[in-house]
């Protein structure tokens, strides 16, 4: 609420523009002011978060929290930065894999993201942004090796045989139910994911902090929205 710094009478109405600022007249004593810009809370970028991984894009946070939308996406891009290791259980018994498309500048520019999920703790394990390639499925592999103790389930997508054990590995359509539920989470939850929108990724790294955000929160590990 608006406050007059001469009377502190907290009702004014609006009186025009000065150097791109809103002025401001007091309705008891009359005096013109304008307000200087205000730095966002911790509770306002919490709240962006939290918008953010419940679906909106930045410009409609902005817009919400009365914040530039270049602000929000700064918010959003430090909490992905500080982000730990996703968190997750060793010894799993059922590990799915799977690889969904988005891109990154322009439609003719696709990305990659290979996610592993817990079947049966109902978990993320992580996920890698790349190509659809053998390279980077390896990366992937490279986190979950060590702590897949059980079966690997994939589609029959060739580069998989690549790098999982034969004796662990299942190429079935039938056997990746869970993961390739968790994409059409994604398609729902990041707006930048959906088919037709205007949102999307400037970059490689955005999208991934976006994804593991959002796979810490569905972990129950983001501390800040705890």
């Amino acid at each position: 609420m608006l406050s007059c710094p001469k009377c502190s009478h907290d009702v004014s109405t609006k009186s025009g523009i000065v150097k791109g600022r809103q002025r401001w007249k007091c309705k008891k004593c009359g005096y013109h002011y304008t307000v200087a810009n205000r730095g966002a809370t911790k509770e306002q970028k919490r709240q962006a978060l939290e918008l953010y991984l419940e679906g909106l894009g930045f410009r409609s946070i902005g817009r919400f929290l009365k914040f530039s939308h270049v602000a929000v996406y700064n918010w959003i891009r430090e909490f992905g930065r500080k982000l730990d290791e996703i968190k997750s259980d060793t010894g799993i018994k059922i590990v799915e894999i799977d690889e969904m498309h988005s891109y990154v500048a322009q439609k003719k520019n696709y990305c990659w993201i290979w996610i592993a999920v817990d079947r049966d703790g109902r978990k993320f394990i992580d996920c890698v942004t790349g190509k659809r390639d053998t390279e980077t499925g390896k990366k992937l592999w490279e986190s979950v090796r060590t702590k897949a103790i059980g079966d690997v389930m994939t589609d029959h997508y060739k580069p998989y045989e690549a790098f999982v054990p034969v004796e662990k590995h299942t190429q079935s359509k039938a056997e990746t139910f869970t993961v390739e539920g968790y994409n059409s989470f994604f398609r729902h939850f990041l707006a930048r994911m959906r088919r037709k929108t205007k949102c999307y990724s400037k970059c490689e790294k955005m999208l991934k902090y976006s994804f593991k955000l959002l796979m810490v929160k569905w972990n129950g590990d983001l501390a800040i929205l705890n």
